[in-house]
């Protein structure tokens, strides 16, 4: 009785094997890696958001309980689009610091002066900087927007140069976006915060 022997692979077929294998390894690695980018690009805008709204939390209980300074001058020192200077509590001390926030970059940062000497001063070479939220997209957006006491959510902000008496109200605006290149998209987050020591009709 004859026997049959299967005949083996032929040399043709090996490779052409071998290069689908190679193909979906491939294609599975390339969907895996960017499934791991998108990932951490996702966790990345989630981080920058969460740090935003903190920030903005921090920054509006600096702003609501904002006084005269320890010398005595206005409780606003300076106005602008991507800065705004006031004194305030800062560190829970009693005394009242002087928060200057201001835009650098893409960083949205925060350098405080404790008062010093008498008569009280506030050094500009003992201010400490720290950042607060990172991956801003503002770009020439303002940050800061303010708004006297007839504020009722609808009519135009103060004109710049801003006239730091007629303040009542802040607006702030931070547009994030850990990586402009990619998705997700920018997201803004805002809100709006009072001067409590200066509010008349608010």
């Amino acid at each position: 009785m004859k026997r049959y022997f299967p005949k083996g692979f032929t040399l043709l077929e090996v490779v052409i094997t071998a290069s689908i294998l190679a193909a979906v390894a491939t294609l599975a690695a390339t969907l895996a890696s960017t499934g791991f980018q998108n990932w951490d690009r996702n966790r990345e805008q989630v981080e920058s958001q969460e740090s935003a709204r903190t920030a903005l939390t921090r920054i509006s209980k600096l702003i609501r309980e904002a006084q005269p300074a320890d010398n005595g001058s206005y409780t606003i020192a300076a106005a602008a689009a991507q800065t705004i200077t006031f004194y305030a509590d800062a560190d829970n001390d009693g005394g009242h610091e002087q928060v200057r926030l201001f835009l650098q970059g893409t960083q949205l940062k925060m350098g405080i002066i404790k008062p010093a000497g008498s008569p009280v001063s506030y050094p500009v070479g003992n201010e400490t900087v720290q950042t607060l939220v990172s991956g801003i997209q503002n770009g020439g957006a303002p940050v800061f927007t303010y708004y006297d006491g007839n504020f009722t959510g609808t009519q135009a902000p103060l004109t710049l140069p801003i006239t730091i008496q007629n303040v009542r109200l802040v607006h702030i605006a931070l547009i994030i976006d850990a990586d402009p290149t990619k998705i997700p998209t920018a997201i803004t987050v805002e809100t709006n915060m009072a001067f409590r020591n200066l509010k008349d009709n608010l």
